[in-house]
């Protein structure tokens, strides 16, 4: 592999620290694990100082392990959240979150994809005395969350394919979501609304309606959710908060460039 531009040509620079800026940067492209032989080869480092630096980082916490696998761990995320805040998606956000908390009065949050969870970007509290909170930087699975099946939904083929073979389907209340095929069931009825939904799914209790956010190239890089208590955003509620959560989705989305009035999913739904 060709080495990058300016890479070792420094007297000042270091090289183990090249090493493991390079394995942190292919890392962050990545959705699922990578062990040290296929960080290695993508690379073309040596094995033994790729195990030696991604063992150092998950020391550190930086690195989560699954079956001699590696994966940068929400610590990045907690780490650079200040820089996040100032990220473009922040600031097309923000305005059109409150204005959502405004419509729906329950908590609003924004997330992103990473591996096969969503982290929690941003959180605007509701009005409310009894109120669903929970800190930025927290992440939720992908099968158990409304955010996560939003983005799964609306991921072109191959990423979906991805993303459901390396889910485990962990099961933390009777509503939770089992398998592969169940959720297959499940994109199609998203598909169909264009928003997800979570009936105490991970957190028993906690009903959360989401839509995916899309950038110009039409891939679904975050997701908009609102979150409230079971007594108060009830099943009955969720066509009507989920055609809300989807405009303001949408909105979101135009900010960064999504046409969709050309996009297969939401041109036929008049909703350009």
């Amino acid at each position: 592999m060709a080495t990058q531009k300016g890479a070792g040509e420094d007297k000042y620079s270091i090289p183990s620290l090249e090493r493991a800026i390079r394995i942190i940067e292919y890392l962050a492209g990545e959705s699922v694990h990578r062990n040290v032989t296929e960080i290695s080869k993508s690379l073309g480092l040596p094995k033994n100082s790729v195990f030696r630096i991604a063992r150092t980082l998950l020391g550190f916490g930086y690195l989560e392990e699954e079956g001699k696998a590696f994966l940068l761990s929400s610590k990045f995320f907690a780490l650079a959240y200040k820089g996040l805040r100032a990220s473009n998606l922040f600031l097309q956000s923000r305005d059109v979150m409150e204005k959502l908390r405004e419509e729906v009065n329950e908590t609003i949050m924004l997330g992103s994809l990473h591996g096969t969870s969503i982290t929690i970007l941003e959180v605007l509290p509701p009005f409310e005395y009894i109120r669903f909170q929970i800190e930025p930087g927290h992440q939720v699975p992908i099968h158990a969350s409304a955010p996560g099946k939003a983005i799964l939904a609306f991921s072109a083929a191959k990423k979906q394919e991805e993303l459901l073979d390396h889910m485990s389907f962990t099961r933390y209340t009777d509503k939770t979501i089992p398998s592969k095929q169940a959720m297959r069931e499940e994109i199609a009825q998203i598909l169909a609304d264009g928003y997800a939904v979570d009936q105490g799914e991970e957190v028993k209790n906690i009903h959360c309606i989401a839509s995916p956010i899309f950038d110009y190239r039409g891939n679904p890089v975050a997701s908009i959710w609102a979150s409230g208590p079971w007594f108060r955003l009830v099943p009955e509620k969720f066509p009507a908060v989920g055609k809300i959560v989807l405009e303001h989705a949408l909105l979101i989305s135009k900010k960064l460039g999504f046409a969709p009035e050309f996009s297969p999913f939401f041109g036929e739904k008049g909703l350009s």
